[in-house]
């Protein structure tokens, strides 16, 4: 027996060896393991971290794009009104001697036209130094200008600069059928300025044979409008930035502004600059580098080409900054795997005889426990959706109910639990089951929730409106994919919506007989208010929750008159100032008469506001400037233009050109430029001259 224990010993020995051997060689493929798994986790994050810069980019880009196809489509909307291609016809058959004096109603509407749109759209100059003389033409860097073929002005707003050196060589250089970019330059006031050019065909019964009659060319400062379509919206990074280059000679020049506080077309690399990466941008453009930005900082970037034009849009991100998240993630995950595999080998030995059965029980108990917080998980979701007043149930790819609840049941009238395994359409019927289930598939092929409000009709043939919220719940090992449906009934909602929308029409309409009925001289008016602040509203842009705001105010301008004598509304010639101070305060008044009137919009505040001028000296409270309502200047100028333009007791009405000039002289007094631009607008460019004129000859 001792002669046998050696040689034990030296087996046990070498069983012992052959196990640390064993678990070394398992710790050196465990390491192995963790360091090729945090490069893999590298190049996974810098995969992701791309697809993240060419979302980004993309979307820079087409707002870049966007907002150069708006810029094209103001110039182009101008080329193709009618009364612009009728004018420069007729100034063209002038003959080009012709005095400037001869045709100045053409050439005075052009250039309103041009001034108007300028004012609207951006294209305005900004003039060089101190204020000169008043009979020195002031020199400016932007505007409009109407081109005759042979590039000489027709017409131009104020601060367009003359044709002379580049832009003359821009306008020969560009065919005249062509529209063309005036790329980004600097004007004489260091403003960064972009050019627009458009042709302007002649309208001919054989559009084969119309020609260019002229050119339109736009200059606008490339402000923040511009700039700002290169900042994305959500980036928290503080080194990302997308900005605007493009190579010019042997350099690299930057358009745009950038982090390091240079300014537009101010900074210029050489293109042999080495591991540069707005090089590799400008040769091969489309792609995802890495190298050193403008700065000198490693950084990745992807870029772009923008379409019509020589620029490259890049999207940059420094290095550092981009992966020092993803390198602490996979220090921290390399490290705790390591720490694992370390812990895992020195507890393999003591513990492997006790490890099965532990285990072993451990999962036993555990499973025992998870099943019985399952079973009470799922009652109390029971109890919750059976308590929710909207049905709830889930379908799946084949269109059976796998989940309802208690609304559900009440609403198909088919017991709860007999519900799981039928269709759709079998419960709600063909029309809803089919509408419903066309949804869901939609979802589940995207993976999309979607909300939609729909329109039914019930059996009695009356409309039954619906909003439901439809959820894709992702498959598990129990359940396959499948999408969870909640339904919610608007009708009541609905219905009571559109009442209280009639009564209120109705409430106004019986007001605005009133006021008519006291006032002879004004009776009408108001509807012929509605019509002309209905028109300013839409062409400032007013959403339609503000423009049906401004037509409830202007059919209600005149309330006050109810307080008003009907001595006064009825006297013929002037009012004493005592009177006037009466109408006045008549009228101020007229809008607390609708106190406790629920308006979906404004409606009262729009009415105590058409007295306030713009400039301050209004009444009641004195409200100037962006104070005072788009909807209240819209109804006080549409107010006051049919007042000018409407006979009186005690007066003929104004001309439709007289009005224009009494209001034109009121802008930066008692009217903001916008409303009045936008009545002109009506007037000469959307019939409303005709309509007028039709109006007070009758």
């Amino acid at each position: 027996m001792e002669a046998e224990r050696p040689q034990r010993d030296v087996v046990v020995k070498k069983h012992i060896a052959a196990a640390i051997a064993l678990l070394i060689l398992v710790m050196g493929l465990g390491i192995s393991g963790v360091l090729l798994f945090a490069k893999a986790e590298k190049q996974r994050d810098l995969q992701i971290l791309q697809s993240q810069m060419n979302l980004v980019v993309d979307s820079r880009v087409e707002a870049v794009s966007g907002w150069l196809s708006r810029q094209y489509g103001i110039l182009t909307g101008l080329a193709q009104n009618e009364s612009l291609q009728l004018y420069t016809k007729l100034i063209e058959m002038s003959g080009a001697d012709q005095p400037f004096e001869e045709d100045p109603a053409q050439r005075t509407y052009l250039r309103t036209l041009l001034s108007a749109t300028a004012e609207r759209a951006g294209f305005l100059s900004r003039r060089l130094g101190r204020p000169l003389p008043a009979n020195v033409k002031p020199i400016g860097t932007a505007g409009l200008a109407l081109v005759d073929p042979e590039g000489a002005i027709i017409v131009a707003t104020h601060g367009m600069p003359p044709l002379q050196g580049h832009l003359e060589q821009f306008l020969r250089q560009v065919p005249l059928t062509e529209r063309r970019l005036l790329d980004l330059h600097l004007a004489p006031t260091g403003d960064p300025t972009l050019g627009f050019l458009v042709p302007v065909f002649a309208q001919q019964e054989d559009e084969a044979a119309a020609g260019v009659i002229a050119r339109i060319l736009g200059l606008r400062p490339a402000e923040r409008s511009f700039f700002a379509t290169l900042e994305q919206p959500g980036i928290t990074a503080k080194t990302a930035e997308s900005y605007l280059i493009r190579r010019n000679g042997n350099m690299t020049e930057y358009l745009s502004p950038l982090l390091d506080g240079s300014a537009p077309l101010a900074k210029r690399l050489a293109v042999n600059s080495e591991g540069l990466l707005d090089i590799a941008a400008l040769d091969a453009p489309g792609r995802f580098h890495m190298g050193m930005d403008y700065a000198g900082q490693a950084s990745f970037a992807v870029s772009r080409p923008v379409a019509g034009t020589e620029w490259i849009l890049v999207h940059k991100l420094e290095a550092a900054e981009a992966m020092a998240a993803s390198n602490a993630r996979r220090l921290a995950l390399a490290s705790g795997l390591l720490a694992a595999v370390i812990l895992i080998g020195a507890t393999l030995i003591v513990v492997w005889r006790y490890a099965t059965s532990l285990r072993a029980e451990e999962a036993a108990r555990r499973f025992r426990l998870s099943s019985e917080r399952f079973e009470n998980l799922s009652g109390f979701l029971d109890i919750v959706s059976d308590s929710q007043p909207h049905p709830i149930f889930v379908t799946d790819a084949s269109h059976s109910l796998t989940f309802a609840n208690r609304r559900m049941a009440e609403v198909t009238g088919v017991p709860k639990q007999e519900l799981p395994g039928r269709s759709l359409i079998g419960m709600l019927g063909h029309d809803k089951g089919t509408y419903f289930n066309k949804i869901n598939q939609g979802v589940l092929a995207s993976g999309q929730s979607s909300t939609e409000t729909s329109v039914f009709l019930d059996e009695q043939g009356q409309e039954q409106v619906w909003r439901s919220c439809h959820t894709p719940l992702d498959p598990t090992q129990d359940r396959p994919a499948a999408v969870l449906s909640t339904i919610q009934d608007l009708t009541d909602l609905v219905s009571e919506r559109k009442r209280r929308e009639q009564n209120t029409r109705q409430l106004i309409a019986t007001l605005v007989g009133l006021v008519d009925e006291r006032d002879p001289d004004s009776a009408h008016q108001s509807r012929d208010v509605v019509r002309v602040a209905r028109q300013i509203g839409e062409d400032m842009g007013l959403d339609a929750d503000m423009v049906e705001t401004t037509v409830q105010a202007a059919q209600l301008v005149n309330i006050g008159k109810i307080r008003v004598p009907r001595s006064l509304l009825t006297k013929e010639g002037s009012l004493t100032e005592e009177e006037m101070r009466l109408v006045r305060a008549a009228m101020d008044e007229g809008p607390g008469l609708l106190e406790g009137i629920q308006f979906d919009g404004p409606v009262i505040e729009t009415l105590r506001q058409i007295n306030e001028w713009i400039d301050g000296s209004g009444r009641p409270r004195g409200l100037s400037g962006e104070d005072i309502l788009l909807s209240a200047q819209a109804v006080a100028l549409a107010n006051s233009f049919v007042a000018l333009i409407s006979p009186r007791a005690f007066r003929d009405g104004k001309t439709l050109e007289e009005a224009e000039s009494i209001l034109m002289q009121e802008i930066g007094r008692r009217f903001d430029r916008r409303p009045v631009l936008s009545l002109l607008n009506y007037l000469n460019n959307k019939g409303g001259r005709e309509t007028w004129a039709a109006r007070t000859r009758s």
